[in-house]
């Protein structure tokens, strides 16, 4: 297992998710519907046997609208607020998947013209007599180079304003830190202790 980030439509993080090891790119969830919870509810009182549409279940589940997104790429250190663009991951996919198919394309094109040319020149040499053939022939296949991919934390940016970033780091710098409230609980014990001693000295 591993951790993800779930983010909300907007794509502003929410929380870590533990997804499994082989989990990759981003995925939607799905809020539960309230008819179906209403539905289960009603089921724990009475039984009523139901004929399942396929047209309706084809319908809902198109119109199903994700409540956010897994993303199981890393968040990058430094955000305040971190947010990941998914239109733009979306995009960048379609895009990269478009990429991919036409490189497979033209890789297996160019093996079909490179066994015909091989083909063609075994046929040549094996109909020459034996003594004038030389070494035969040897086919070597292409390699196939998948497209360069962009990074993928890239697509991860900052979701707070300047100004709340400002306006944040601000109330952080009011804040005394621990060591200074340390000292300052010191002291008001030593007061305490004080006017505890002086109340006993006085009785």
């Amino acid at each position: 297992m591993k951790s993800a980030a779930k983010v909300n439509t907007d794509g502003l993080y929410l929380e870590d998710e533990l997804v499994d090891d082989a989990f990759s790119g981003v995925f939607p969830f799905y809020a539960p519907s309230s008819l179906t919870l209403s539905y289960e509810n009603e089921q724990l009182d009475t039984y009523q046997p139901t004929v399942t549409n396929s047209n309706t279940t084809d319908q809902t589940s198109q119109e199903k609208i994700p409540a956010g997104y897994i993303v199981a790429v890393p968040v990058p250190l430094g955000l305040y607020h971190p947010r990941f663009d998914i239109q733009g991951w979306l995009i960048y996919e379609a895009e990269f998947n478009q990429k991919l198919l036409e490189a497979q394309n033209a890789y297996e094109q160019r093996g079909k013209e490179s066994q015909t040319s091989f083909q063609k020149l075994h046929d040549e040499w094996q109909s020459k007599p034996e003594k004038e053939r030389g070494e035969e022939p040897v086919y070597s296949a292409s390699n196939f180079t998948t497209p360069e991919r962009k990074d993928p934390t890239t697509f991860w940016g900052e979701g707070l304003s300047d100004e709340a970033i400002k306006e944040l780091t601000q109330k952080t710098e009011q804040q005394p830190s621990e060591a200074d409230q340390l000292k300052q609980r010191i002291a008001d014990l030593e007061v305490t202790l004080t006017q505890l001693m002086l109340g006993n000295i006085g009785k």
